[in-house]
């Protein structure tokens, strides 16, 4: 109470001991809102308390009422909060109210006052001109020209100014990166020289200190989301890419074990039935030629041994196939292996391909030339043609695989007819995605046809574009190293 007191009496005292303005020169003693409510005539200076918000030229003064524009303030050490006596001669302008030909009088040093919050399109209506406010806004832009720092925001569709005028210390302003949210203390002016566009509205900001950050940008920015789309495209290529490799390495271990299992077996089942051979033909040399029965079933054991013995060699070679790699020919593939496999025959065989030569996966080569083996020998065993077409034939899509004869053909429905090689080649296409169809028919010939599909050379493509694409890195790094 005695400090509230002794601070009245210190006002009373200075300004009752203030040097005394000429009577010419007395101005009534009004507030802001006042002026706008009774204009006073050319040459009517008025006087106004209140504090001072801005001092610079123009300086800005704010009551309680309202705000105001100072011009021509001589300069003295007024500070941000000071309360003073204004005298100037008042004009009503589409921007604000203007005091021109102003002078000013110290009351007392105070502190800043603290902002009005409002938000950028209450801003924009006028209603806030000349006042200190407060505004979050999301940052557009940085600039700096001659000195000054302007930064453009935009907040509930409306787009605004800040500036930060030549002098000030704007290295002190914080870190700010576009999407950031900031929070501007400042003067609302409405002067087209501060909003650079009519309708808008501009902040007058006094210092760094004016400008906080409230939060960072987005992460949900355009470029973040091109930078995640293309991480995932990166991260889906290399996983593809592995899978591919894995199921290549596969493969070629069920290669490995099919060969080591076609060595096992030719040097264990194959040998035995030759050596199971020899002995029948040793006791049939020695048997007795009067027993017409024992020599019989010596015979007939002999040919058991030697049908055995040749199916055991067949199931031995497709074990055990010409060496496919990665490209390989395979009209070349199968070509070989008919010619072997009717060598000697005596009947036609005919072998067409159409089509230009696709690009297939090893897998895909093995398939097909498994599909071949298989069903070449089952219409030389089974059939007994005296013709054999087989056809490979190529298109934008698919590469086909047929093979016909006109044997004595087979019911297809029929149980007797579900062979192991039947299934065998139909569970090769079915893991592969593709076709597998049989036309046949008791005394009809028989057709089989084995189709997969090229969509898999997609990826191909793709393999062979990143492939090209780090071979042009390496080639131009290669090439900085040299050039270092």
């Amino acid at each position: 109470m005695m400090g509230l007191l002794t601070a009245h009496l210190m006002v009373v005292a200075a300004i009752a001991t203030a040097p005394a303005l000429p009577e010419s020169t007395r101005a009534p003693n009004v507030s802001i809102a006042e002026i706008s409510l009774r204009p006073q005539g050319p040459g009517s200076p008025v006087t106004v308390r209140a504090t001072l918000t801005i001092n610079d030229h123009p300086a800005y003064i704010q009551d309680s009422t309202g705000g105001a524009q100072v011009e021509g303030l001589s300069a003295q050490e007024l500070k941000i909060g000071d309360e003073v006596l204004v005298t100037g001669d008042p004009e009503e302008t589409a921007d604000g109210l203007v005091l021109r030909n102003s002078r000013a009088k110290l009351l007392w040093h105070g502190s800043p006052l603290p902002p009005l919050s409002v938000t950028a399109g209450e801003a924009a209506l006028g209603k806030f001109a000349d006042l200190l406010i407060e505004v979050d806004g999301e940052l557009m832009d940085t600039e700096s020209h001659e000195g000054e720092t302007w930064l453009r925001l935009r907040s509930d569709d409306q787009t605004f100014l800040a500036r930060l005028k030549a002098g000030l210390d704007n290295s002190l302003l914080p870190e700010m990166e576009r999407g950031s949210v900031i929070r501007l203390r400042g003067v609302c002016s409405l002067l087209p020289s501060d909003t650079r566009y009519q309708g808008g509205f501009a902040m007058l900001l006094r210092s760094a200190e004016d400008v906080a950050v409230v939060s960072g940008p987005p992460w949900w920015s355009l470029q973040h989301l091109i930078e995640l789309g293309l991480l995932l495209g990166a991260l889906v290529t290399a996983g593809h890419l592995t899978a591919v490799q894995i199921l290549k390495a596969r493969f070629r271990a069920i290669m490995a074990e099919r060969a080591r299992m076609g060595h096992e077996l030719h040097d264990t089942l194959a040998q035995g039935f030759a050596g199971l051979s020899y002995q029948i033909q040793a006791a049939r040399k020695i048997a007795p030629k009067s027993n017409d029965r024992l020599s019989r079933h010596l015979d007939l054991a002999l040919d058991m041994v030697r049908h055995s013995h040749s199916e055991a060699h067949r199931s031995i070679m497709m074990l055990r196939p010409q060496s496919l790699s990665e490209g390989a020919d395979l009209h070349a593939a199968i070509q070989s292996s008919l010619e072997q496999t009717t060598a000697d025959c005596g009947f036609d065989v005919r072998f067409s391909t159409s089509g230009p030569a696709a690009h297939l996966p090893l897998i895909a080569t093995d398939a097909l030339f498994r599909v071949a083996q298989e069903g070449i020998a089952n219409a030389l065993r089974h059939g007994h043609p005296s013709s054999l077409e087989v056809s490979l034939e190529y298109t934008l899509s698919s590469v086909c695989l047929s093979i016909r004869d006109n044997g004595c053909g087979f019911d297809p429905r029929a149980s007797t007819s579900r062979g192991f090689g039947l299934a065998g080649m139909r569970e090769r296409m079915r893991a592969l995605r593709g076709q597998f169809t049989i036309e046949s028919g008791p005394g009809a010939g028989t057709c089989i046809r084995a189709e997969i599909d090229l969509h898999q050379s997609a990826w191909e493509h793709i393999k062979s574009v990143v492939n090209r694409w780090q071979a042009y890195g390496r080639e131009r790094v290669q090439r900085t190293f040299r050039n270092g």
